[in-house]
C-alpha cells in the first residue's frame, strides 16, 4: 500500500546558545515589533489546456493527444502528451508532421469558450480555500492565492496547501502547488516542483534559494532568449538573477529586462483577487417529499417568477434556468431549461418558460420524492432587436425559435441539429451536425433560365450513413454478395464507376474508387473500394 504524500516543509536550522563574538540574542519584545512577511501561494496546472482536454475525453487518457493552434493539418502542436512525446511528437510541430510520426495521434484545439469556463469553475474551487484568489494570464491554468488569516479554519500552511491539492485532484486536475512570498518564485517553484506534494517555504531566503535553483527550461521562455542563455553558460533562475539588470537590457532586450525585474521582485504588484457575480438564486422546501410533477410545477411556479424579475433588474434577460431537485435519500437530479430567445419579467415570457419547465420535468427521471428545489437563473446582456417582439407577417422566426426551444426541453440540447459544411477531401468528413441555436429564413436562388431542363435531371441525395459498413468481399459469381449489408435488396444488376477520391498523405494514406450500384429492385447503392485495405465498404444510399 502506498504511503501518503505529505506536504514538504523548509525550515531554518535554529541556532542554540552564543558563540565568541555572536551579539546578544533578541528578546521577545524585539522579536514581536518586526511584522512578518506577508505570505503568498500559487497552485499551477501544467499543460492546462491539455488538461481540460482530458477532462472531457477521459478516453484518451494514455494515448498520444496534442492541443492545436487552429484546425486543420498546418496548426501548430502547442501541447503534448506524455505518450505523443516520447514519440517524437514537440511543440510547434504542424500537425500534419506530428501525424507523420504518430498516424494515430489525436489532435484537436481546445476552444477559448470551454477555457474559460473551466477556469471560472477553478475559481469557484479556489475560493472555498481563500476568499482572494487572482487567476493567471499567462500562463493560463495558474492562480495566486492569499493564505494568511485561514489556521483556526483550515490549519497551518502545510495543512492548507495539502487541503488545496485534494480539491484539484477531485475536479480531476493535476497541480503543483508552492507556498511562499513572491509572485514570480512561488510561480516558479510550483511550475518546477515535484506533483507529488505541496511545497512550503518557512522564510524568503529559502525562497529565493529554492527559486534561484530552477532551471530556465521550467519558465517556458521564448527559444531565442534560453538559447542565448544557454550559450553563456546560465542555465538557472539564479544564474539569470546574477546578471547586473542594465546590461540584461542593452545586451538580452527589454523582454529579457522585464523578465529579470519580475524575477528579481524589483516590479511587485498586490494581488488582484477575482470576483465572482453569484446569479440569483431561489430555492423551495417541499415537505412532505413529493414527486408529482403537476404539484412540483404548481410549488415553483411563484420561484420561478421571481427568479424572473430578479435576473431582469438592471436591463439583463434571462437566457437560462438551472434546476436542482434533492431527493429524499437519493442523489440530486440536475437539469436545465433554455428559452429560444432571452425573456423579459412579463406574463407572456413566464407562461413560456412554465412550459418549457413542464416538458423537461415531464421527461425527467426521479428516482426519489423531491424534499427541495434550487433554482438558478443566469442573465445576460439582450439586444434591442431581442426584446422588440415585433411580430410581423409571414414567417413567424420567433414562434419558430420557440417550438424548437420546446422540442430541445423535451428531447435534450442535442435534438436540433442542422448540417454545416466543413473543407475536407472525404465525404463523411465535408459536413458535421451543429445544435441550432438561432432560426432563420432559408437562402432562395433565382432560378436559371432554362430550369425545366435542368429539374429534368435533379441532383442525386446521397443518405450517408454514420460511418462506412464493411461489406464481405466480393465475388464476381455471387449477385447478392451486397444484400449482405441488410440495406440493400436483390442482386447487382450494374455499376457505374470507379470515380477516384484519393489524399491524406499527411495524416493517413486515402485511395478509394467509388461505385454506383443498381439492384434488380431498383435500389440504388453508393460504395468504395479501399486500394490500401483492400476492402469493400457500403457508404451510401440514393434516394
Amino acid at each position: 500500500m502506498a504511503r501518503p504524500s505529505l506536504p514538504v516543509v523548509f525550515r531554518d536550522t535554529p541556532v542554540l546558545g552564543g558563540g565568541p563574538g555572536r551579539g546578544p540574542e533578541p528578546d521577545s519584545k524585539d522579536r514581536s515589533e518586526s511584522p512578518a512577511p506577508a505570505r503568498l501561494a500559487c497552485a499551477h496546472l501544467p499543460a492546462f489546456p491539455l488538461q481540460v482536454l482530458l477532462r472531457r475525453r477521459p478516453e484518451l487518457r494514455g494515448a498520444p493527444v496534442a492541443v492545436l493552434s487552429r484546425e486543420g493539418p498546418h496548426g501548430e502542436v502547442l501541447w503534448a502528451s506524455q505518450a505523443a512525446r516520447r514519440r517524437g511528437v514537440a511543440r510547434g510541430m504542424r500537425c500534419a508532421a506530428a501525424r507523420s510520426l504518430v498516424p494515430e495521434l489525436h489532435a484537436e484545439p481546445v476552444p477559448e469558450d470551454i477555457l474559460a469556463a473551466a477556469t471560472d469553475e477553478l475559481l469557484r474551487a479556489l475560493l472555498r480555500r481563500s476568499p482572494r484568489v487572482e487567476p493567471c494570464a499567462d500562463p493560463r491554468g495558474a492562480f495566486w492565492l492569499d493564505p494568511s488569516g485561514l489556521e483556526r479554519l483550515q490549519g497551518d500552511l502545510p495543512t492548507w496547501a495539502g487541503g488545496l491539492r485534494r480539491d484539484l485532484e477531485a475536479l480531476g486536475y493535476a497541480a503543483g502547488v508552492a507556498v511562499g512570498f513572491s509572485r514570480f518564485s512561488t510561480l516558479a517553484l510550483a511550475r518546477h516542483g515535484s506533483l507529488a506534494a505541496p511545497l512550503v517555504l518557512a522564510s524568503p531566503a529559502e525562497e529565493a534559494a529554492r527559486a534561484g535553483a530552477v532551471p530556465l527550461a521550467a519558465l517556458d521562455l521564448s527559444p531565442v532568449l534560453q538559447d542565448t542563455l544557454e550559450k553563456l553558460g546560465i542555465s538557472t533562475l539564479g544564474g539569470f538573477l546574477a546578471l547586473p539588470a542594465a546590461e540584461v537590457r542593452t545586451r538580452l532586450g527589454s523582454a529579457a529586462a522585464a523578465l529579470h525585474a519580475r524575477a528579481g521582485g524589483r516590479e511587485h504588484a498586490p494581488l488582484r483577487p477575482a470576483e465572482l457575480d453569484d446569479p440569483p438564486e431561489l430555492a423551495l422546501e417541499i415537505d412532505p417529499p413529493d414527486d408529482d410533477r403537476e404539484r412540483l410545477l404548481f410549488a415553483l411556479k411563484e420561484p420561478l417568477a421571481c427568479l424572473l424579475r430578479q435576473v431582469c433588474i438592471g436591463g439583463d434577460a434571462l437566457v437560462q434556468v438551472r434546476l436542482t431537485l434533492e431527493l429524499d435519500h437519493e442523489d440530486p437530479a440536475v437539469t436545465t431549461v433554455e428559452p429560444a430567445a432571452p425573456l423579459q419579467a412579463e406574463p407572456d415570457d413566464l407562461l413560456q418558460l412554465l412550459d418549457l419547465l413542464r416538458l423537461r420535468l415531464d421527461n425527467l427521471v426521479l428516482a426519489a420524492p423531491v424534499k427541495r428545489a434550487v433554482l438558478v437563473g443566469l442573465g445576460a446582456r439582450a439586444r434591442a432587436e431581442q426584446l422588440a417582439l415585433l411580430r410581423g407577417r409571414g414567417r413567424d422566426l420567433a414562434a419558430a425559435a420557440r417550438a424548437l426551444a420546446r422540442v430541445r426541453a423535451a428531447f435534450g440540447e442535442q435534438a436540433v441539429t442542422r448540417a454545416a459544411l466543413r473543407s475536407a477531401h472525404l465525404p463523411e468528413a465535408s459536413f458535421a451536425w451543429e445544435p441550432v441555436s438561432e432560426v432563420t429564413c432559408p437562402i432562395v436562388h433565382d432560378l436559371p433560365a432554362n430550369h425545366h431542363e435542368a429539374l429534368a435531371a435533379p441532383p442525386l441525395c446521397r443518405r450517408l450513413l454514420p460511418r462506412p459498413l464493411p461489406l464481405p468481399r466480393r465475388d464476381e459469381a455471387d449477385e447478392h454478395w451486397l444484400a449482405a449489408s441488410g440495406l440493400v435488396r436483390g442482386a447487382v444488376v450494374r455499376m457505374a464507376g470507379p470515380y477516384r477520391v484519393s489524399g491524406g498523405w499527411w495524416a493517413r494514406e486515402v485511395e478509394r474508387d467509388y461505385y454506383f450500384a443498381e439492384t434488380v429492385h431498383g435500389d440504388i447503392a453508393w460504395l468504395f473500394y479501399d486500394r490500401p485495405r483492400d476492402r469493400w465498404y457500403l457508404h451510401g444510399i440514393l434516394d
